[in-house]
C-alpha cells in the first residue's frame, strides 16, 4: 500500500519544476525522435487497451475509475498528490512511470522524495507498453479544481489573505510617507535651531563665505544623524519613481542603449558586470547584444523587480541577479570582460557610487576589460541669469506683502540643481577642471582641488561684468577601447568619431535636458568684474563630508582682478 503526505507542496518540487520544465520538453521530443516511444501513435487512445491500476492487475473502463480505486484500495490519491506537488504534464507522466517501475521491481515507491522521478528523464518513457493510463493525462488542472470544494475553499482563503495584505501595504505605505514628512520637518527645525545657536555663539554672519568655517558649522549641525547612511541611500532607490525618472531620461538611456547595440562585437560572448543595476535595463541591453553571461548587482529592494523584469523578458538564462553590496558579495567568476554602470550623481560625484564601481573594477575587471562609460569630465562655466535669481532669491523679498529673508540662507549654502540655457552662460565656452579616466583613477582621486580659468568677455551692452555664480556639469564618454584617446578640446554634445564611440552632456549645450541637470553655485552677492579684467581664475575643491561620505562639499576660491571670493556649498 502506498502512503504519502499530500497536504502541502514540497519545497524541493517547486525548485525542480522551474529548473526541469524546459529540459523535460526537450527530453520528451528526443525520446520520440529516437523512437524510444516507438511512434507518436503509441500515445493516442485509439488502442483497445483498458487502464490498469498502478499497484495491482485490475483494469478499468477509464482513468477516473483507476484513481477512485487507488484511493479506496491502496490509500493513494493521485489527484491530491498531483496538486500538492504542482505537477505539470511531464511531471504526471514521470510519476506514473516511476510508480509502475517500482511496483514492477517489487519496491515501495518513495513518494515523499519527488526528486527521484522529477529529475530523471528516463521516466518519460512508458514503463508499461501501451499504458492506457497515460492517454488520459492532460493539463486539465483548472477544470478538475473547479469542482473540488477543497481547492475552491483554498482559493477563497488565498484571495482573502491577498486582499488583507494589500490593505496592510496601503496602510504601511501611508504611515511611512507620514513618518518621512515628519522626519523632514524635524530636520529643518533642528537645522534652524542649531544654526541660530551657532550664530549666537560665534557672533558671525550666517552667510559667512569661509569654506573652513562653513564645513565646521555643518559638521556640528548634523552630528551623528546619519548613522545609517548606506541604508538610507539604498532605500531611496527601492521605489519606482526614481527609476521612472531615469528611464525617461532619453539622453541617458538612449546613450547606453546605442553604445551597447552599436558595438555588439564588444559584448558578444562576453561576461558583463552591471554595478547598481536598478531595474536591470542595462543588463538586458547587454544580454540582447549577445553577452554570454551578465551579473546584475544591486543592494536595493529594486533588485526583486529586476529579477522579475529579467524573467518576464526570457533573459534569466543569461542574466543572474545578486542582492548586496559589490564590496561584499562574491561572484562565481574570477574576472569579467565589461563593467557597465550608471553611477553618476548630481554634480557627478554626489552619492559616491563611483567608489563602489572602482572596487568592482579592481576586483573583477580583466586586464584588457572595458569600463562603460570610459571617461567623464567635469566642466564649469560662468552664470548670469536674472530670471533665475528672481525666481530663486528675490522671490522671498515680497510674499504677499511680507519679507521672508530667512528663507534665503540655504540658497547660498547648497548646490542648486537646475537646468540652464546657453544664454545663461556669460563666456564663450566652459572650462574642463577634472577628467576621470575610469580605467585608471582610484578612489583617492575622487577628492581633489583643481584649478579653473574662465575667459571673461569685454564689457558691452550684453555684458556689464557681473556674475551671479558658476555652473558645473559633466560630459560622459563611451569608447570602444580602453586605449582610445579623447581630444582635450572634445565636447560631448558633438562627439561622434564614427567608430562606435559616443558621448553625452548634462550641460546647457545638450540637445535635451537630463535628469542630472546642472549644479549652480550662487555667490553670496553678485560679483562685479572691472573693465579690462579678462580672466576669472581660482580653484574648485570636491570633498566628501566626514559625517556622511555620500554627501559632498564643493569649495570655491576665485580671483578676478582685485576681487576675491571664497565660498563652500553642500550637497546633502
Amino acid at each position: 500500500m502506498a502512503t504519502v503526505d499530500t497536504s502541502r507542496p514540497s519545497l524541493v518540487t517547486a525548485e525542480l519544476r522551474s529548473e526541469e520544465a524546459e529540459s523535460d520538453t526537450e527530453d520528451f521530443e528526443d525520446l520520440i525522435r529516437d523512437n524510444e516511444l516507438e511512434s507518436a501513435s503509441d500515445w493516442t487512445a485509439d488502442d483497445e487497451t483498458r487502464p490498469i491500476c498502478l499497484f495491482c492487475e485490475i483494469t478499468f473502463d477509464d482513468s477516473d475509475a483507476v484513481w477512485d480505486h487507488c484511493v479506496v484500495d491502496h490509500d493513494f490519491d493521485f489527484k491530491k498528490l498531483r496538486r500538492g506537488l504542482g505537477l505539470d504534464f511531464f511531471g504526471k507522466v514521470k510519476l506514473i512511470n516511476y510508480i509502475r517501475s517500482q511496483v514492477k521491481a517489487g519496491n515501495q515507491p518513495e513518494l515523499n522524495r519527488p526528486e527521484l522521478f522529477l529529475e530523471d528523464s528516463q521516466f518519460l518513457k512508458p514503463t508499461l507498453q501501451d499504458d492506457a493510463l497515460l492517454f488520459g493525462i492532460q493539463d486539465d488542472d483548472s477544470e478538475e479544481e473547479e469542482d473540488d470544494p477543497d481547492v475552491l475553499y483554498e482559493k477563497e482563503q488565498l484571495a482573502e489573505v491577498a486582499r488583507e495584505n494589500a490593505e496592510k501595504v496601503k496602510v504601511l505605505h501611508k504611515a511611512l510617507q507620514e513618518l518621512q514628512f515628519q522626519f523632514d520637518e524635524y530636520k529643518d527645525i533642528v537645522r534652524t535651531v542649531l544654526n541660530r545657536d551657532l550664530d549666537s555663539d560665534s557672533g558671525s554672519d550666517s552667510n559667512c563665505s569661509s569654506p573652513e568655517g562653513r564645513s565646521r558649522e555643518r559638521g556640528k549641525r548634523v552630528g551623528n544623524k546619519y548613522s545609517n547612511d548606506d541604508d538610507h541611500y539604498f532605500e531611496s532607490y527601492a521605489y519606482n519613481d526614481i527609476h521612472e525618472i531615469m528611464l525617461k531620461d532619453s539622453i541617458r538611456t538612449d546613450s547606453y542603449r546605442d553604445f551597447i547595440y552599436d558595438n555588439k562585437d564588444i559584448f558578444k560572448d562576453k561576461i558583463v558586470l552591471d554595478v547598481g543595476c536598478g531595474t536591470g535595463i542595462l543588463s538586458m541591453f547587454a544580454a540582447k547584444a549577445g553577452a554570454r553571461k551578465v551579473y546584475a548587482v544591486d543592494n536595493s529592494d529594486i533588485i526583486e523587480k529586476a529579477i522579475a523584469n529579467v524573467h518576464e523578458n526570457g533573459l534569466d538564462r543569461i542574466i543572474q541577479c545578486y542582492r548586496g553590496k559589490i564590496e561584499e558579495i562574491r561572484l562565481p567568476v574570477q574576472k569579467v570582460d565589461v563593467i557597465v554602470s550608471e553611477w553618476m550623481g548630481y554634480a557627478l560625484l554626489y552619492e559616491a557610487m563611483l567608489d563602489s564601481v572602482l572596487v568592482a573594477r579592481d576586483k573583477y575587471l580583466a586586464p584588457n576589460g572595458l569600463m562603460v562609460p570610459s571617461e567623464v569630465r567635469l566642466l564649469v562655466a560662468g552664470l548670469r541669469d536674472s530670471e533665475f535669481i528672481n525666481d530663486k532669491v528675490n522671490f522671498w523679498n515680497d510674499m504677499y506683502g511680507f519679507k521672508m529673508s530667512a528663507m534665503k540662507s540655504r540658497i547660498y549654502d547648497d548646490v542648486l540643481i537646475e537646468n540652464f540655457k546657453p544664454s545663461s552662460i556669460v563666456h564663450q565656452g566652459p572650462f574642463t577642471f577634472r577628467t576621470l579616466q575610469l580605467h585608471d583613477i582610484t578612489t583617492a582621486d575622487l577628492e581633489f582641488t583643481s584649478p579653473i580659468r574662465l575667459t571673461i568677455p569685454e564689457h558691452s551692452n550684453e555684458f556689464d561684468g557681473s556674475f551671479d555664480g558658476l555652473v558645473i556639469y559633466f560630459d560622459n564618454y563611451f569608447t570602444r577601447s580602453r586605449d582610445e584617446v579623447i581630444p582635450e578640446d572634445a565636447r560631448a554634445e558633438t562627439f561622434k568619431p564614427g567608430n562606435g564611440s559616443l558621448g553625452f552632456t548634462t550641460g546647457p549645450w545638450g540637445p535635451k535636458y537630463t535628469h542630472w541637470r546642472s549644479g549652480a553655485l550662487l555667490f553670496n552677492k553678485q560679483l562685479q568684474v572691472s573693465p579690462g579684467v579678462n580672466e576669472l581664475t581660482g580653484n574648485i575643491t570636491y570633498e566628501k563630508r566626514k559625517s556622511n561620505p555620500r554627501e559632498l562639499i564643493i569649495g570655491l576660491e576665485l580671483t578676478a582682478g582685485d576681487k576675491k571670493l571664497a565660498q563652500s556649498y553642500f550637497m546633502r
